[in-house]
C-alpha cells in the first residue's frame, strides 16, 4: 500500500465522513454515496450535483482563486515553481502560519532549486548590517532574542524561528524589510519629508492613489478600533503605504544581487495584497515585471462552524478585492483576548 503524505492525510480525513474524494492532477473532487465517478475525454472526472471547490473551508485546505478550486499542497507548490516574488501572508500570533511559511519556503526552494531572498516584515533596515554579520554564526533560538524581537511587541520568536532554520538550511539570504521604527511617527507628523534622503530616493514614494487612500483611511481606522482621531488617518495610511514600498524595494534589492533570483516575503496578510500593498511597488520598480511573477498566499482562520458559513471567496473579499489573493491557505485560529478593551492612543 502506498503510503500517503502527512498533508494528502489530512485534507481526505477533512472530508471523507460527508463522501468520496477523488484527487486528479493535485485537484479535489468529490462525490456523495451513489454518484459515480464520470470522466471527460482528457480522463479528468466531470463535476457532479455535489461540487467541492464549492464546499465552504476547513482548516488544512488551499483554494486557489484564480481556478476556482481547491487543491492539495504539492499542486501548490508547482503552482507556484518559478515565480520569481513568492509573497505569504500571515496573522502575525498565530504559530500555525509560522509553521506553513517554512514548510512553503522549504519545499519550494527544493522543488524548483530556485535561490530566493527570505524578507521580513519584523525586522528593520537599520537591523541589517546586524543581521547579515550574525545570523550565520549564532544559533536561530538566540536570533530573536539579538534583535529585540519580543521587546519590540512581535510575537513569541520560537513561533518564528523556523523560517529562519529554513533560510538557513537552504542557504537563502535573510533581509531586513521594514522602515526603522524611529521613523514612523515623523512620518505621521510630517509627512513623506521625513524620510532620510538616501532612503526617500530609494522608495521614490509618489502620492497615494485616491482610491488607495480611501481604502487605507477606512482599513486604519478599523484596526484601530475606530480610535483614531480623522485628522490621524492620513498620516497612518502614508505609513502603512510607506511600508509597504519598503518591503517591495527590499525584495527588488535582494532579488538583482548576486546568486540570487527572487525573494519571499514574510509578513502580515494586509501587506500582501496586488491591488494596493507589497505587489503594488513591486511593479513600480519593476515595470516589466510579468504579474504571474508575483504570487500572493495568504493564511487565512477559518470562522467557527455556522448554518451559513462563508465560501472561499467571501474570505478573499474581506481583504478589500477577491483578486488581491492568489491562493488561500486556511487554518485554524486560536482563542484571542478583544484587543479593543485595553485600547489607548497615544501612549
Amino acid at each position: 500500500m502506498t503510503q500517503q503524505t502527512p498533508q494528502r492525510s489530512q485534507t481526505i480525513t477533512l472530508l471523507r465522513n460527508a463522501g468520496f474524494c477523488v484527487v486528479a492532477s493535485g485537484v479535489l473532487t468529490f462525490l456523495f454515496p451513489g454518484q459515480s465517478i464520470a470522466h471527460d475525454a482528457g480522463g479528468k472526472p466531470h463535476q457532479h450535483e455535489t461540487d467541492v471547490n464549492a464546499l465552504p473551508p476547513a482548516p488544512g485546505l488551499i483554494f486557489d482563486m484564480q481556478a476556482g478550486e481547491y487543491i492539495l499542497f504539492d499542486e501548490l507548490v508547482r503552482r507556484l515553481s518559478d515565480r520569481k516574488y513568492v509573497l505569504i501572508g500571515e496573522k502575525h500570533d498565530n504559530p500555525i502560519h509560522h509553521h506553513h511559511q517554512a514548510h512553503l519556503i522549504n519545499s519550494l526552494t527544493q522543488s524548483d532549486r530556485r535561490n530566493r531572498a527570505v524578507v521580513w516584515e519584523m525586522l528593520t533596515r537599520d537591523q541589517q548590517t546586524d543581521l547579515d554579520q550574525k545570523w550565520q554564526e549564532i544559533e536561530i533560538s538566540d536570533l530573536g532574542p539579538e534583535f529585540g524581537w519580543e521587546e519590540r511587541g512581535w510575537p513569541s520568536w520560537h513561533d518564528y524561528a523556523p523560517i529562519a532554520q529554513t533560510a538557513k538550511d537552504n542557504n537563502l539570504a535573510m533581509i531586513a524589510g521594514n522602515l526603522p521604527d524611529d521613523l514612523l511617527r515623523p512620518i505621521i507628523a510630517n509627512g513623506k519629508d521625513a524620510l532620510p534622503s538616501d532612503l526617500a530616493a530609494k522608495l521614490a514614494l509618489p502620492e497615494i492613489p485616491d482610491d488607495i487612500l480611501a481604502r487605507f483611511r477606512v482599513e486604519m481606522a478599523q484596526s484601530h478600533c475606530n480610535a483614531l482621531p480623522e485628522s490621524m488617518l492620513g498620516g497612518f495610511s502614508l505609513v502603512q503605504f510607506a511600508r509597504d514600498a519598503s518591503l517591495a524595494r527590499a525584495m527588488r534589492d535582494g532579488a538583482s544581487a548576486d546568486d540570487v533570483d527572487g525573494a519571499f516575503l514574510i509578513a502580515g496578510a494586509m501587506h500582501v495584497r496586488h491591488t494596493l500593498a507589497v505587489p503594488w511597488h513591486l511593479s513600480r520598480f519593476e515595470p516589466d515585471l510579468d504579474e504571474q511573477e508575483i504570487a500572493v498566499v495568504s493564511l487565512i482562520e477559518v470562522d467557527d462552524p455556522s448554518d451559513n458559513p462563508p465560501k472561499a471567496p467571501d474570505y478573499a473579499e474581506r481583504f478589500g478585492d477577491a483578486a488581491d489573493i492568489d491562493f488561500l491557505w486556511f487554518t485554524n485560529d486560536i482563542v484571542r483576548a478583544d484587543p479593543c478593551a485595553n485600547l489607548t492612543i497615544g501612549q
